[in-house]
């Protein structure tokens, strides 16, 4: 795979966000605060309250601003040697709550170390706000995050909905913000500790108690005065009575309505945008990239799952690497399948060249440049479609369509965009463009295939396409139906290709491809078969779809200066559960944390759990993040990466930033290049480019840059 890069998506592209529109913000934000602390001031059940209230009262939590300040002032009970100090009027507990806008660093987001422990619980509030919103999400920027909470007034529950549905996530959805969540309860402990409370454990406590009626109470209310223990009562009892009479009137509306609104129509136009106020929301398109790529990762672990496994260890894995787009005339998942099976047909690798080993594992580089390359034939797509789209709204369009081109452009159409004239023409011209844009290694024969394949809406080829695992024979039928015509032109020779270097470079890389996957796939058929016998029901490994080899047994902090071996890897494989009818039986997604070594099993245990496809950016983990990887991980479960290094960027101890983590993943996932891998798959006839442009001069110096590495 070759071809000439040009521009990124999103590159020259206004940030959305000025120096001036953040200030607009955070003074906004503030006047909603600090309205919030004097309404608690005059809610207080005690006066004696209010000093606590300066230390720990933070308008953190999921109840209503003045009700968190109340509950965190309460919950919070100073140590014995910590004298009280004489209650203060009002006015003056107020005095020291207002920020001064005049100072210039209140407009740090983040705010340092050293300037918070100088700001107003107000300010550290704030703070505390912004740092649960891009703790619990994925690739949201701070300038973002505070966007949101203006638009909800500083109500930290209410921006989250904001997010969610912006992210396309249903209140009823299983994977939707759930509060007693292990990413809810670290991102609340980032807030806490970014506010600078006291004790990060105790306002991390009385958030989920207050807000999860199925807890009992007992644990918060033990030591407290039975006025206070009776507020906390009552006001759990009035959140709890406020969000059913929400959730039944949102369901009412609802039923009137027969529809909801779906993202790009809240945010871009529609009545809501009038409640929302300005909509600049989803303004950063490299979030919005990111976002998209993991919804597009998804759909090839989905078209992975329904590939039969012996034709996929055998020669789908190449051809689905090379030319496995998910673009073209069906949805995404089927557009995989049949453009895997085409390119396969239409370009068969040579029989000298073909491996002489099953592959168990998908390079996880090379899987997510076919994902890259689809992410811009899909924009090309789409804009080729509507000249007058910008290159954000592309994204826009085809993320809140999951990746389904023919969906954006039924919204585009809704939205009263103008389609470029001449229908036919127009679409032969739009493939072309995606398919020049993703790195086709043909695109005439891909706009050909797509526009003159009428047997791909035969019912015999559409029944199969709704299977939801197809055998060999089903895949052999969809290659006959498939129309394809292999070129005449066939080189005679690899030696009019590769020199002797390059030819003995891909038997020696090859070989060590072989065993680094036959390392991976022991590794996961250790946890597979213990998972196996804890549960009672035998999985047979599908395909490995993803690793990450660098995951630290702690915090990440300080990396660069650090030399050592990672003591961990993350992995996804798809499994198949064994029996009668397994041949049929859609494979699990699996996700495993495995030691990187075979000597230390019992100081580093391996384990793996069922995980779920959309998954993926619910989630957070820190080096998987950072690297670039498309892992997904479990929603319920602890492991390296989960925690550590979030709760040590919220103290400002770790060395890397919000916006950092963005961008490094935004870099690492960028695979829009030749790489060494594309030696393990080498064909003559399809890569004479890559050898022209990759000469080896010293196959050992080659291979010493992978001691101690391993091809994954």
């Amino acid at each position: 795979m070759h071809g000439k890069r040009g521009r990124r998506i999103g590159d020259g592209s206004p940030p959305g966000f000025t120096d001036e529109s953040l200030k607009e913000d955070i003074c906004v934000l503030l006047h909603h605060i600090h309205g919030s602390y004097k309404a608690a001031l005059d809610r207080l059940p005690m006066p004696s309250l209010a000093p606590r209230l300066l230390k720990a009262g933070v308008c953190i939590g999921f109840l209503d601003s003045v009700s968190n300040i109340i509950v965190n002032t309460i919950a919070y009970s100073p140590p014995p040697s910590e004298k009280e100090e004489d209650v203060a009027p009002g006015s003056k507990i107020l005095s020291q709550i207002i920020t001064d806008t005049s100072d210039k660093s209140v407009f740090e987001v983040p705010l340092s170390r050293e300037k918070a422990a100088d700001m107003t619980i107000a300010r550290r509030s704030l703070d505390g706000l912004v740092s649960f919103l891009t703790s619990h999400f994925r690739y949201l920027a701070d300038t973002e995050a505070l966007r949101y909470l203006r638009l909800a007034k500083a109500d930290l529950l209410a921006a989250v909905r904001l997010i969610e549905r912006d992210r396309n996530k249903k209140s009823n959805d299983e994977l939707a913000f759930n509060i007693a969540s292990l990413t809810t309860k670290v991102a609340l402990e980032c807030a806490a500790v970014s506010a600078g409370h006291p004790e990060p454990d105790v306002l991390v406590e009385a958030s989920v108690v207050m807000s999860s009626p199925q807890i009992d109470l007992t644990g918060l209310l033990a030591g407290q005065h039975p006025i206070l223990a009776e507020f906390l009562r009552q006001a759990r009892v009035s959140m709890n009575r406020s969000l059913d009479i929400c959730c039944k009137k949102k369901n009412k509306k609802r039923k009137r309505n027969g529809q909801t609104s779906t993202a790009t129509e809240s945010i871009e136009g529609g009545k809501a945008q009038n409640r929302l106020g300005s909509p600049l929301t989803f303004r950063y398109t490299e979030s919005l990239m990111l976002l998209l790529l993991g919804k597009i990762h998804g759909l090839y672990l989905q078209a992975l799952a329904k590939l039969p496994r012996d034709g996929l260890r055998k020669c789908h894995h190449s051809s689905l690497l090379k030319g496995g787009y998910c673009y073209g005339p069906k949805d995404p998942v089927s557009n995989i399948i049949l453009n895997t099976i085409w390119y396969g047909s239409m370009f068969p690798t040579p029989r000298k060249f073909e491996l002489q080993f099953k592959v168990d594992i998908i390079c996880t580089d090379m899987l997510a440049r076919v994902e890259y390359c689809s992410l811009y034939g899909l924009v090309a797509l789409l804009h080729t479609c509507f000249p007058s789209l910008t290159e954000h709204d592309a994204v826009l369009y085809l993320f809140s369509s999951d990746a389904d081109v023919h969906r954006a452009i039924h919204k585009a159409k809704k939205h009263g965009h103008a389609q470029a004239l001449c229908k036919d023409n127009n679409l032969h011209n739009a493939y072309r463009q995606a398919a020049v844009a993703s790195w086709h290694p043909d695109p005439g024969a891909l706009v050909e295939f797509f526009t003159h394949s009428s047997n791909m809406e035969s019912a015999e080829v559409l029944a199969i396409l709704k299977q939801c695992k197809l055998t060999n024979s089903a895949v052999e039928c969809l290659a006959m139906s498939l129309t394809h015509t292999r070129s005449e032109e066939k080189l005679t020779s690899s030696s009019q290709v590769l020199s002797k270097n390059q030819k003995r470079f891909i038997s020696e890389f090859r070989k060590k491809f072989r065993h680094d996957q036959n390392f991976f796939v022991r590794k996961v058929n250790e946890v597979l078969s213990n998972y196996s016998q804890e549960n009672e029901v035998h999985y047979k490994l599908h395909i490995i779809c993803g690793v990450n080899p660098k995951v630290p047994e702690g915090s990440s902090a300080g990396l660069a200066m650090r030399k050592f071996k990672f003591e961990y890897f993350h992995i996804n494989f798809l499994a198949t559960a064994k029996g009668p009818n397994s041949v049929l039986t859609a494979p699990q997604l699996f996700f495993a944390q495995c030691s990187n070594s075979n000597k230390d099993k019992l100081k580093r245990p391996s384990w793996c759990t069922p995980v779920q496809y959309s998954c993926i950016d619910n989630v957070r983990c820190f080096p998987c993040e950072f690297y670039g990887a498309k892992i997904v991980h479990p929603y319920d479960e602890t492991y390296c990466g989960c925690c550590d290094d979030f709760k040590l960027m919220a103290k400002r101890e770790h060395g890397t930033w919000n916006e950092l983590i963005i961008s490094s993943c935004d870099f690492n996932v960028d695979k829009m290049c030749t790489m060494t891998e594309d030696w393990i798959y080498f064909d003559p006839n399809m890569d004479s480019k890559v050898a022209e442009m990759n000469p080896i001069f010293n196959v050992a110096r080659e291979l010493r840059g992978w001691k101690g590495t391993r091809i994954f």
